[in-house]
């Protein structure tokens, strides 16, 4: 279906579907390229288990592509936004409609934005009515850690883990006291400030904490080519957004807890369109625990409520507005046997939406059954899932993966994988009036991967994967269906990505490049919004009490749903310097876009120009 081109959401409804916490790993373990943090107490300390790959289940494998962000990587590269933190990693494709608070959606592998699934402490995100998941508004001064997986998920999280899964983590409790907050300035009338509490005592731990962001923004329009979506309306587009967290969690003895999380955010958006002003209100609640272990066997399970409330406006009138709601459930069985590990579960997941837009059909169910077995064998680590979905709408959905690592020798690893997905249409395709197709069917996929893991004692790490991914009964929409959908095309994505990094007590260098070429089986012509080489480089050198970096990035030349509206290839560089003056207390300074770079992500809106931000802070 085709809408107009604005940079406000035309909806956006939280899904709630828990986390489930790590417990103790089993050792099914492979050698990974593990992103690089600098400075020497980080340099002695890996990442904490990623537990994504896993649906949470306890159990730590590294045989998988992945990435994983943490705290001390956020500081040290001063991000003020998801975006910052994510654009052009291995793998990964994002795209921004003009500036902070503007449509910014993730994308793994040459898949679209809708075909990955993005989750916040276990809880997934994702516009109900859109079909895809938004990040332009996740607080990053809140984010504890990211942890992202490519390659398909469905077999372990159902719909829509298609290209792979995004999992971001807010702030968590840590033994004693720990404050910290943080306050700063910068161009286009920018002003940032945020405040954390967190602590533990015995079996508990919390966190709370709070930001604000808002910017005068700047004009990012420049469509001229008279489209009937182009909607030029000459002003500063600023943003401003109040976020606040809190987690509480219960640890007892012999793997017992109990955890609640909440999240909500408050924003609200000035952009270029039939609509020009958004304010967009989520709340996610969360309940997730496990019984003591019992032998071998432990049962986790989890409960959770998503609540998204969006109105509309032009000109401040109010124009329209879109509410939803996400309840979900799940419950798990994990059996540890030495080596391996069985989970078998179960999830229901509730959708439902209201609006001044009167769709045909407001709620759909969907439940779920899934196995999942991990094991170890001599040098060989094996981790398989398999999953069965019933949706009120579709009817049911099969899917499975399978995950090898082989460990060569200390420093080699060799990796493979196999796994299939599925996308579910969104409200709007299926459901909205006048541009709807109730019996649309899943998008679905089938993806092969092939890679290397390496490192060395000298703090070289490295790994290389190629990758191959069929999708069929993609969702196309023309002028000569009135912009009704349909079940059509099919697609294939094939690609490398290669990451290379190195960490001493002074350095810390992360590194990567991506090829893709993703091409729409029926039309001959690449993917849109996809370019074919993307890369970056995040360099940074301490000495003594200040440290400075710079990061390089950029991508090849990409084309709209239109072949003749292209989007130049770039390259920018940031540059970044901090200070620490005395014991916990730090000055950072940032220049961004240096070379005042004009580049787009999204046809007919710029990015931002050289920009400056200076930030005090305050941390243990």
């Amino acid at each position: 279906m085709s809408m107009p081109r604005t940079t406000g959401r035309h909806s956006l409804t939280l899904a709630c579907l828990s986390a489930f916490s790590l417990t103790t790993p089993i050792a099914v373990l492979s050698i990974s390229a593990l992103p690089l943090s600098a400075w020497a107490d980080e340099a002695a300390t890996l990442p904490d288990v990623n537990i994504t790959a896993s649906h949470g289940a306890p159990v730590a494998f590294a045989g998988v592509p992945e990435t994983v962000i943490t705290r001390a990587e956020i500081d040290r590269l001063q991000a003020t936004s998801v975006l910052s933190l994510l654009e052009n990693r291995a793998g990964l494709n994002l795209v921004n409609s003009g500036g902070a608070g503007k449509l910014t959606t993730a994308s793994i592998w040459g898949m679209s934005g809708g075909q990955t699934l993005v989750l916040v402490d276990g809880v997934r995100i994702g516009s109900l009515t859109a079909g895809a998941a938004y990040l332009e508004n996740l607080p990053v001064a809140l984010i504890e850690r990211i942890e992202i997986i490519r390659g398909p998920r469905s077999g372990q999280y159902g719909a829509d883990a298609m290209g792979g899964v995004i999992q971001i983590f807010t702030r968590k409790g840590k033994e004693g006291v720990q404050p910290s907050f943080s306050v700063g300035g910068g161009s286009n009338k920018t002003f940032e400030t945020s405040a954390n509490l967190s602590g533990g005592s015995g079996p508990l731990d919390y966190s709370i904490g709070a930001s604000h962001q808002g910017t005068g923004g700047f004009n990012a329009f420049t469509d001229k080519t008279g489209s009937p979506y182009a909607v030029n309306q000459p002003d500063d587009d600023g943003y401003r957004n109040n976020s606040a967290q809190g987690r509480l969690n219960y640890t007892g003895e012999n793997g017992a807890r109990l955890g609640a999380h909440w999240l909500g955010t408050n924003a609200f958006n000035d952009y270029d369109g039939f609509t020009n002003q958004t304010r967009t209100r989520q709340q996610t609640f969360g309940l997730d625990g496990a019984l003591m272990k019992m032998g071998n066997w432990q049962l986790r399970g989890s409960a959770g409520r998503s609540i998204d409330r969006q109105t509309n406006y032009f000109n401040g009138a109010y124009k329209s507005e879109f509410n939803g709601q996400q309840d979900a459930y799940s419950l798990a069985n994990d059996l540890n046997f030495g080596q391996s590990l069985l989970t078998l579960g179960a999830d229901r997941l509730n959708d439902q939406i209201s609006s001044s837009t009167k769709y045909t059909v407001t709620n759909r169910h969907n439940n779920g059954v899934f196995a999942q077995y991990a094991t170890q064998i001599a040098a060989l680590s094996v981790q398989t899932a398999l999953r069965h979905d019933s949706n009120s709408q579709f009817g049911s959905a099969n899917t499975g993966s399978i995950d090898l690592s082989w460990q060569l020798n200390p420093a080699l690893s060799l990796t493979g994988g196999y796994g299939t997905g599925f996308h579910v249409p969104s409200f709007n395709y299926l459901y909205y009036p006048g541009y709807a197709n109730p019996n649309l069917q899943p998008e679905r996929s089938h993806t092969a991967r092939m890679g290397m893991n390496w490192q060395n004692n000298a703090g070289w790490t490295s790994s290389l994967t190629g990758f191959r991914t069929r999708t069929q009964d993609l969702i196309a929409s023309s002028a000569s269906t009135n912009y009704v959908p349909y079940n059509i095309n099919q697609a294939q994505s094939l690609g490398a990505e290669w990451q290379l990094g190195w960490r001493n007590t002074d350095w810390a260098l992360n590194s990567s490049a991506t090829w893709i070429s993703a091409v729409d089986r029926s039309t001959g012509l690449s993917i849109p919004r996809q370019p074919k080489w993307s890369g970056r480089i995040d360099l940074d050198r301490q000495f003594g009490v200040w440290n400075t970096g710079v990061t390089l990035r950029g991508q090849t030349a990409t084309h709209e749903s239109t072949a003749t509206q292209i989007n130049a290839g770039f390259v920018t560089a940031d540059l970044r310097m901090g200070y620490q003056f005395a014991k916990n207390w730090h000055v950072d300074a940032k220049l961004v876009n240096l070379a005042d770079k004009t580049y787009q992500t999204a046809y007919g809106y710029n990015q931002a120009g050289r920009t400056a931000m200076f930030t005090l802070r305050y941390g243990l």
